[in-house]
């Protein structure tokens, strides 16, 4: 019983540290309250690693360089850049933009920068991926 004591405590503080890193969609990116302050202030969720769900629709995806940059499907003013690194092949993301696919799922470190939309400055978000296997393209 004795153990039972010394395990509950543990087992309480894990569950208090455990914290969700997978986003389904960029509004809940934009509305998790770690991601969202004003400009020029680096964010909790920032430097911290986090997997990305976002919908796809045919036209939300352009490419420039060695990046991608994911609009919201329900709102174009929110789009994410998805930033690859240099040993990841071009091959294994550039489809994206092609259409045909569902969603993007895509780990990585998330890094922020200020963006203008519309006259007014909002936080916005880059996904940092270092290795192919952390981008995916669901059907």
């Amino acid at each position: 019983m004795k153990s039972f004591y010394l395990v509950l405590p543990f087992l309480f503080w894990m569950s208090c540290k455990t914290q969700n890193n997978s986003i389904v969609g960029i509004n809940n990116l934009a509305k998790r309250s770690d991601c969202q302050g004003p400009c020029g202030k680096i964010m909790p969720c920032e430097g911290k690693e986090y997997t990305l769900e976002v919908g796809l629709n045919g036209s939300n995806v352009l490419q420039g360089g060695k990046s991608l940059f994911v609009r919201d499907p329900d709102n174009y003013d929110y789009t994410v850049k998805i930033e690859f690194d240099e040993s990841i092949p071009q091959d294994s993301y550039i489809s994206a933009k092609e259409g045909g696919f569902k969603s993007l799922i895509v780990t990585g470190t998330v890094e922020g920068y200020d963006v203008f939309v519309h006259e007014t400055c909002t936080r916005s978000y880059i996904f940092k991926v270092k290795k192919a296997s952390d981008f995916k393209l669901k059907h």
